[in-house]
């Protein structure tokens, strides 16, 4: 019994990782049809920001708010620069744009950083939970994880501007024409997506090995997890990210870890084919 409570607290913890990354993706084509390749950066940006302000002596929690804020920027530097001048483009054009730029930061940075594996080696040892021992690595991860989520949810259920993103996803036209600042709120959803992105790469750099491919590693899991849960729908990548992650740790424990992988995208296949909509359907931000 504690050996199963190990396997699914692991594989909770990576799901929420999945749901804070391709939350961000759904709330990016939730709001305004886009969908975001080079997200895959956020991360790998997130977790070089974290391990290297760790290793000049920064509490790894404190580097958190400085990766969120970083990559909250650099979304909206995205946002402005790359996604605005060809929105009303076709989907697929914005698409291969971003997936372009995705690959220049991540060239940038094997050319700058190199190809080196970098951890964050702070959080030792583990804790013993109703029998199971979870490290704390995987603790803190869900320590910082749900509330964010918790957070994301709150901010678009009942703040003005989540009720302005909701606005916005719903009919774009309609919201500016009632006086929203339609693309404020791009803006902004950018960023927020770019900041979970960042946050989650964090988080990752607590728990494996991370380099400059790891975005593009996660980006593909979490676009799946994004179609699976429904593509547009923020509260079905959460869903998705824990199926999926508990799925996986199932899988790798009693089958082969080297199948693990392939559980995403055999959810993937199944959805597409029982629900092609996915598991909770599309476009529901808030």
């Amino acid at each position: 019994m504690s050996d199963l409570i190990q396997i699914l607290l692991a594989g909770i913890t990576i799901g929420v990782v999945y749901a804070l990354v391709a939350g961000g993706l759904n709330l990016i084509f939730g709001v305004f049809d886009v969908l975001n390749a080079a997200h895959g950066e956020f991360i790998m940006l997130g977790a070089f920001t974290t391990y290297q302000l760790w290793s000049e002596g920064l509490h790894p929690l404190l580097t958190l708010p400085i990766s969120a804020v970083a990559m909250f920027l650099l979304g909206i530097v995205v946002q402005l620069v790359f996604v605005e001048p060809v929105l009303k483009s076709s989907t697929i054009i914005s698409f291969i744009l971003l997936f372009g730029l995705g690959a220049v930061i991540r060239s940038l940075t094997l050319l700058i950083a190199g190809a080196n594996d970098r951890v964050v080696f702070h959080y030792q040892g583990s804790v013993e939970i109703f029998g199971a021992f979870i490290s704390k690595g995987r603790l803190t991860v869900l320590a910082v994880a749900v509330p964010l989520l918790v957070a994301t949810h709150v901010y678009l259920k009942y703040s003005r501007l989540g009720v302005a993103t909701k606005a916005t996803a719903e009919h774009a036209d309609i919201a500016e024409a009632c006086g929203i600042n339609v693309r404020l709120v791009r803006l902004l959803t950018m960023g927020i997506a770019a900041a979970l992105a960042g946050v989650a790469g964090s988080l990752i750099a607590f728990l494996f090995p991370v380099n400059a491919q790891t975005g593009f590693t996660f980006i593909i899991i979490a676009f799946v997890v994004a179609v699976v849960g429904g593509l547009g729908n923020f509260y079905g990548s959460i869903l998705a990210g824990i199926l999926i992650g508990v799925a996986q740790a199932l899988v790798g424990f009693y089958i082969d870890s080297e199948l693990s992988l392939g559980v995403s995208y055999l959810a993937l296949v199944v959805v597409l084919l029982v629900r092609p909509t996915g598991l909770l359907g599309v476009k529901a931000v808030a």
